[in-house]
């Protein structure tokens, strides 16, 4: 769906900046509400020169895809300069907060990781083998894994992700990404969807970490 750009600077109270939601490389998330009561999460892109290539590429993958673990894409905004992305609202935030920012105290715990752990990995598991074509995330990481209120989880931020068709072993590209989430395999530039795997146990990994470090300060 096609929204006017007047519609979300409406919705948004003129982007308001107490309804931000987070900012990243392409651009800011800011909360809204539409007319008939639904909220959005709607994203920004800041610099359109830099960002065109994010934008089409998460118009063009999650447009096409739907999954119970995925993200959302209500609709877009191309209109003069402005592009923006229209997303269902997930209540709770990026898993970033809860386990790199939360009080101790509030940590999730571990049956709540495990389901956060088995939901990445489900949508994954679609991206890369549910899909006419494989879809290679390319960004996996807790920021861009969000909570609803009962802690299920959709991975998110689709502007970084490649297609590679069925008949192909990989795909060569340009390093991109976020530094500590990187598999070996972007020094050659020869990519598949293996590299989200590891972007994906990494990131497993650093829950498993917060979760020990927490037993162990209130044992």
């Amino acid at each position: 769906m096609r929204f006017t750009y007047e519609v979300l600077r409406t919705a948004t109270d003129n982007f308001n900046t107490e309804r931000k939601l987070g900012h990243g490389g392409c651009g800011s998330v800011f909360k809204g509400m539409l007319s008939d009561g639904t909220k959005i999460a709607v994203k920004r892109l800041d610099h359109i020169g830099h960002g065109r290539r994010e934008f089409a590429a998460e118009v063009r993958t999650i447009g096409n895809i739907h999954h119970v673990n995925l993200v959302k894409l209500f609709g877009f905004c191309a209109e003069d300069t402005h592009r923006l992305l229209i997303y269902e609202y997930i209540s709770n935030g990026s898993l970033d907060k809860w386990i790199f920012h939360s009080n101790l105290e509030t940590n999730l715990g571990w049956d709540t990781r495990k389901k956060i752990i088995l939901h990445i990995a489900r949508g994954l598991a679609y991206l890369h083998e549910g899909c006419h074509k494989r879809i290679a995330h390319l960004d996996v990481k807790p920021q861009h894994v969000l909570l609803d209120d009962k802690f299920n989880a959709r991975s998110s931020d689709f502007g970084l992700a490649t297609l590679i068709d069925r008949d192909e072993s990989f795909v060569m590209t340009q390093m991109r990404g976020t530094p500590g989430y990187l598999a070996r395999e972007w020094l050659g530039g020869r990519i598949t969807e293996k590299a989200d795997v590891y972007s994906y146990g990494i990131g497993s990994y650093i829950q498993e970490e917060k979760l020990n470090l927490f037993t162990r300060r209130r044992g």
